[in-house]
């Protein structure tokens, strides 16, 4: 029996790398599809072909590429999960809820504020209200979360608004935002923690990549392989700065949560239920304010993601605020950004002028709070 050539094993050995980086994106595939199609492709045709010195050089060419993204795979894991665990060590902590999955550490330095003693980023807050202030639960993830913003935020900037269309009485809106949480985390966060302090409205921050249904605490990286995706997303940012709005700076991942049920009706609808069946037993009324990319001429398919969101919220009887019409219609995109020009996490000025929008929309919907 003649042995195989060395060219030949190697070439049975892409082909199943190849299948393998298939199998692996059967579910929700990424771009690693594409690279496990063209290495499969390569292989079989070369099986297929005759043997040279050309199609031994590159088939050797493309394990050499398929060595370098496996070891820079392994080295991206490891220092991430070392990073991950630093960054939870110091602000965040798991926990055993397996909807919740992970909270903020009490009384720690998160950027330009501190959390409170109950983990909020917040000034400290009381169980009860001896008062009588109007309260306010705002749910969010990193926008409402920002911890270089602790008191230029949409929730703390909310306080503000609506103590002052009220005329000054007592208003407290208590910032329960996560970093990185969805929508499914914030409902969670409503019911385990929000819904103690009674309050008498609720607000969701809603943000794009809120449906992601996977863990997003910082430092997570998302894609089936781990390096290959952040050379990927850099040469999609780098081609979004150079050709502009043409180029879909996430390569189309936020149009994708929105056709995943597992993300949209997993995540967002579900999430959603479980915010009104809250709101409902105690007769709250829910606004959902939708941020939009702070984007200078944002995508068609972007732009369609906002309306879509509110649509879902007054299906399900909240008040449905599109900021970018809203609150950010007349306002230049140079107005609204830090100056990192981060395209998710605005400045104060924005975050103030949502918080208008808000507090108008909802004296709107319940105008008996402007008195309460």
């Amino acid at each position: 029996m003649t042995r195989p050539s060395p060219a030949r094993v190697l070439a049975c050995l892409l082909a199943a790398a190849g299948a393998a980086l298939l199998w692996i994106n059967r579910v929700e595939p990424d771009e690693s599809r594409v690279l496990g199609a063209t290495v499969l492709l390569l292989a079989v045709v070369a099986l297929a072909s005759r043997e040279t010195a050309g199609r031994t050089h590159a088939l050797e060419a493309v394990a050499v590429l398929l060595l370098v993204l496996a070891g820079g795979e392994c080295a991206v894991r490891r220092e991430n999960s070392i990073a991950a665990r630093a960054y939870a060590d110091r602000l965040m902590r798991f926990v055993d809820d397996p909807l919740l999955r992970y909270e903020m550490k009490p009384e720690v330095s998160c950027g330009e504020g501190t959390t409170n003693a109950l983990g909020m980023l917040d000034v400290p807050r009381e169980l009860t209200n001896p008062g009588g202030a109007l309260r306010v639960a705002c749910l969010g993830d990193s926008v409402g979360g920002d911890c270089s913003l602790p008191q230029g935020n949409a929730c703390a900037a909310l306080e503000r608004a609506l103590r002052e269309a009220r005329g000054g009485r007592p208003t407290e809106v208590l910032n329960f935002s996560v970093p990185g949480y969805n929508t499914m985390q914030e409902a969670r966060a409503l019911e385990v923690k929000a819904a103690r302090f009674s309050p008498d409205a609720v607000v969701v921050l809603y943000v794009v990549n809120d449906p992601y249904p996977d863990l997003a605490i910082s430092h997570h990286l998302p894609g089936k392989l781990k390096f290959a995706h952040l050379i990927y997303s850099g040469l999609r940012v780098a081609a979004w700065r150079l050709f502009g709005p043409s180029v879909d700076p996430f390569g189309g991942q936020l149009t994708r949560f929105f056709e995943t049920p597992r993300a949209w009706d997993g995540v967002v609808v579900a999430g959603f239920d479980r915010i009104r069946a809250v709101a409902a037993a105690r007769d709250m009324p829910v606004v959902v304010a939708v941020f939009p990319l702070f984007l200078d001429r944002p995508l068609p398919e972007h732009l369609a993601i906002y309306p879509r969101v509110v649509r879902e919220a007054e299906r399900h009887g909240f008040v449905g605020v599109n900021l970018a019409e809203a609150a950010y219609g007349n306002e230049p995109i140079e107005a609204l950004l830090k100056p990192s020009r981060d395209i998710i996490h605005p400045n104060a000025h924005a975050h103030a002028l949502a918080a208008e929008a808000i507090a108008r929309a909802l004296l709107a919907a319940r105008p008996e709070l402007a008195d309460r």
